[in-house]
């Protein structure tokens, strides 16, 4: 910095702060803003979570993709019954866990899923879904899956067919 108070860039110090600071509130923002565009319209609000899926299809392939992610906080927004999402129930810690479980059964490397659900009553549904790639081969995995009247959610999978490695 020289007498006159500038650095040797040539622009007063004052400035330069002024900028940093300017650069630095529109990254926050820009962070907060992208948070905000993330959490998407993909299920029922509460507070500032969304849970379910607007379909069934939608529910179970979400569901696979986030396990094959390890992503349990997506797939418990995934998961519940007819009264909502499990997390309500079982608080997000437990909830969590229990798709951490899930996650290392199921990480499929791919999936189908087969075009004729059973229907059940209350608009309950059972999918047949084909895990491809799995340790033991490929496996078929029935998703039973619940609308609450708004949303859908993986109620219950079949994991009797799977096994840890």
């Amino acid at each position: 910095m020289n007498a006159a108070g500038f650095l040797k860039g040539g622009a007063p110090v004052g400035v330069r702060v002024g900028v940093r600071i300017a650069i630095l509130v529109m990254a926050a923002a820009g962070f907060a803003l992208a948070g905000c565009a993330s959490r998407g319209g993909s299920g029922t609000e509460s507070g500032a979570e969304l849970y379910g899926a607007e379909s069934a299809e939608a529910a179970i392939g979400r569901f696979l993709d986030a396990a094959k992610l390890g992503d349990y906080a997506a797939m418990a927004r995934l998961f519940g019954t007819e009264d909502g999402p499990a997390e309500r129930r079982w608080g997000r810690a437990e909830t969590e866990q229990r798709m951490f479980v899930l996650a290392g059964l199921l990480a499929p490397n791919g999936y189908e899923l087969r075009p004729n659900p059973v229907f059940g009553d209350g608009g309950a549904a059972r999918w047949m879904v084909d895990l491809t790639r799995m340790r033991n081969g490929a496996v078929s995995v029935p998703f039973f899956i619940v609308s609450d009247g708004n949303r859908w959610f993986v109620e219950r999978i079949g994991t009797e067919g799977l096994r840890t490695p």
